[in-house]
């Protein structure tokens, strides 16, 4: 992208070490990507045990977050900028993501907390809600360059149309794609996947993008397979798909599975709504 067209990455930030390694992550992946970070603190509960313990005013916040924007422009040589918004974190997070244009958004979270195994994490409802893909981090950004990303294929609606984002990762940040693919017994199922697989293929080959392909086993969970091989090939983020209309909360789905695996391996939510490029009629 030229330096007019940067683009711009949206980091949720609250001076938690959570929101600090959303941080660090996104800086990594905005200097692979010659890309500029936006910083987002919303005015919340968090806020007010902050100025509580600190004894402060509001004017501490907007001094703290400049302090915070010009320490990270220093140590990662970009352009970061800071807003702050009051409301619904949920709800500010995806407006000024529409209002600036912003390509992914960042956010750090921790292990899930008992009530939320009946009711889901924010972060699961955050990225059931964003307009754009989300990447949610677990622990600080230790060589991650955000150059090898996973891509787990597999026939569920939407798994084929994630092409358009490993398009977009490799184009920006010069991303590698590691499609792993799901094998199955029935001859349909197979059928389909291959021929899933092969229109993939044919698209990142267009495109000139970088991949390569691996066949989980015939026995086995998938996703536990996945993550193995995640975790033994040192990736830097799963791409998977976030489906809003799943009605019921299930902590047992795909998404809280990768949302907080144990390798706390990044994980890039692309809301389904996000996947306008349709191929094979899926």
């Amino acid at each position: 992208m030229s330096p007019e067209n940067k683009a711009l990455i949206l980091v949720s930030y609250d001076f938690s070490p959570n929101s600090e390694h959303a941080l660090q992550h996104a800086a990594a992946f905005a200097k692979s990507a010659n890309a500029s970070l936006l910083l987002l603190h919303v005015y919340g509960r968090k806020t007010k045990e902050l100025l509580r313990k600190e004894q402060k005013g509001e004017d501490y916040i907007t001094e703290k977050l400049e302090a915070v924007r010009k320490e990270s422009a220093d140590k990662y040589g970009l352009e970061v900028a800071v807003t702050t918004a009051r409301g619904s974190l949920i709800h500010e997070l995806g407006k000024t993501a529409r209002d600036h244009d912003a390509l992914f958004l960042f956010m750090g979270t921790m292990r899930r907390k008992k009530r939320q195994w009946f009711r889901g994490s924010f972060a699961f409802h955050l990225v059931r809600r964003s307009p754009i893909p989300v990447v949610v981090v677990r622990e600080p950004a230790t060589g991650h360059n955000y150059r090898k990303i996973l891509y787990p294929l597999d026939i569920q609606p939407g798994s084929k149309q994630k092409v358009k984002w490993a398009k977009t990762m490799h184009h920006l940040a010069g991303a590698h794609i590691e499609l792993y693919v799901d094998t199955y017994s029935d001859r349909h199922d197979q059928r389909k996947i291959q021929a899933d697989l092969n229109q993939v293929k044919n698209l990142l080959e267009q495109s000139n993008v970088s991949y390569s392909v691996t066949h989980a086993g015939k026995k086995g969970s998938f996703h536990k397979q996945l993550l193995q091989f995640a975790k033994e090939n040192e990736v830097d983020a799963i791409m998977i798909t976030s489906d809003p209309e799943k009605i019921l909360y299930n902590p047992f789905n795909m998404e809280e599975k990768m949302m907080f695996n144990p390798q706390n391996i990044p994980v890039m939510f692309i809301h389904l709504k996000n996947l306008n490029v349709i191929i094979g009629g899926r």
